[in-house]
């Protein structure tokens, strides 16, 4: 796998030069241990290591639809099975 999460044969292939863009997002919780840590004077000890907590589990913004169903190959295409 190349750094970038891709695989190395498609991401670095000459064809697909030009065939991506960037895009950003914001891990609100990596931002709050970068906040912490990036505070003048700070100082951590010897392998300390900083991660974020939950303030309110109840207030955390969760997924709200329903994972991919795998496909079931006992039937047609509608999962229905036909009766064999």
């Amino acid at each position: 796998m190349c750094e970038c999460g891709r695989p190395k044969f498609e991401c670095r292939h000459p064809d697909n030069a030009g065939l991506y863009e960037v895009a950003d997002i914001t891990c609100h919780a990596q931002a709050a241990v970068e906040e912490h840590t990036g505070q003048a004077g700070f100082k951590s000890e010897p392998g300390q290591r900083f991660y974020a907590v939950e303030i309110d589990d109840e207030l955390i913004t969760r997924r709200t639809f329903a994972p991919l169903a795998e496909p079931d190959y006992r039937g047609d295409e509608t999962g229905e099975s036909d009766g064999g």
